[in-house]
């Protein structure tokens, strides 16, 4: 691991060390100890279906600052782990959303098994947390709470729920149009100090996967079916009133160090090619946006902001018939690193500190 990136993690432990605790009675889960944190920044690749072929990578910086992509779970139980969906890094252990398998996995810092939570049929979605308790979406129709390892409740929101965020003790749920019938319109509530839905708040059509919380706001992407640009919109989790901010965005992520959302918007041609229109920054107390440069990949999935170091990296998924690969930018939008291979489908890049907002 990279000693510069590995000093500022060590800032950064000692101020959420202050910051990650909560004010009731429930015990928060344990403060990372990055000094004995063997990665930093992880990934999940979903494979391609039925091949075995997903991942659980790890990007680490070399002596140069370069990052190197190990698949992390391979390396450490000498097995595929199936499909991959979603990853969430957290105190010791990590998190791993599986859909096609129906399970949850629990790994050590290092990628290995600790346990798996098999539910059959369930099909499991995206993660999230509220430093209590992991919370898992499922196309069932389902949120389930995950404690100490196992699976201690469950509410139904209907639908197909898909990304959500944590914010002032509620847990906003995209509710997708996964059965292209026009009914994913909403963002579901759920009330965290009793696990019960509370409210459904609609939408534009089909907010997927992408989901960040600012403060005490909820950034979402309603993706349409395609047949449009993505509608970049927000939730004031004070009142639970949603606002399209007219902005066309298919991906985002959270930058910290400018207050901004780093956007990617695509889009298909006429052959169902996908391609990059726009990649740019949209400042979230101006509204400005920056272009950013993007002629280094050609179809574009996701963009994550590392809250560390500020890089920017953008996975480009060509085909699935080869292995995702990886661009990294300065957070001004210079150009690091890249193409770096990895996993086939790789659905995000997740950071340790993410869980620290």
């Amino acid at each position: 691991m990279n000693k510069k990136l590995l000093s500022w993690a060590l800032i950064l432990a000692t101020a959420f060390t202050f910051t990650a605790c909560s004010d009731d009675d429930d015990e928060p889960l344990t403060t990372i100890d990055y000094a004995n944190y063997a990665h930093l920044i992880f990934t999940a690749g979903a494979g391609n279906y039925n091949a075995n072929n997903g991942t659980v990578g790890a990007l680490d910086a070399d002596a140069n600052g370069n990052y190197v992509y190990t698949d992390i779970y391979q390396a450490k139980n000498q097995k595929g782990i199936g499909d991959a969906q979603d990853v969430l890094p957290l105190s010791s252990e990590v998190y791993v959303a599986c859909t096609s398998s129906s399970k949850i996995e629990i790994l050590n810092n290092e990628g290995a098994l600790i346990k798996a939570i098999l539910k059959p049929g369930v099909q499991f979605r995206y993660l999230a947390t509220d430093m209590k308790n992991v919370y898992v979406s499922a196309y069932n129709g389902y949120v389930y709470k995950i404690s100490n390892h196992q699976i201690t409740d469950s509410v139904k929101v209907g639908g197909n729920p898909e990304a959500m965020s944590v914010a002032n003790n509620k847990l906003y749920v995209n509710m997708s149009d996964y059965n292209y019938d026009n009914s994913g319109k909403s963002i579901s509530v759920i009330d965290l100090s009793n696990f019960t839905k509370t409210k459904e708040l609609e939408c534009e059509l089909n907010p997927y996967n992408q989901s960040v919380a600012v403060g005490n706001y909820v950034y979402f992407v309603s993706t349409y079916h395609a047949d449009r640009d993505g509608a970049l919109q927000r939730i004031d989790t004070k009142t639970d009133k949603i606002e399209n901010l007219n902005v066309a965005a298919s991906a985002i992520s959270y930058d910290k160090k400018g207050n901004s959302l780093v956007c990617l918007l695509t889009g298909y041609d006429a052959n169902w090619t996908l391609s990059v229109k726009s990649f740019f920054k949209y400042n979230l107390t101006t509204g400005a946006k920056t272009e950013l440069d993007h002629s280094k990949f050609t179809s574009p999935q996701q963009v994550n902001v590392d809250p560390l170091t500020g890089n920017i990296f953008v996975i480009d998924n060509p085909s699935y018939t080869a292995p995702s690969t990886l661009y990294v930018y300065k957070n001004d939008g210079t150009f690091f690193q890249g193409p770096i291979q990895m996993g086939y489908s790789v659905q995000n890049v997740r950071f340790l500190a993410e869980a620290y907002k």
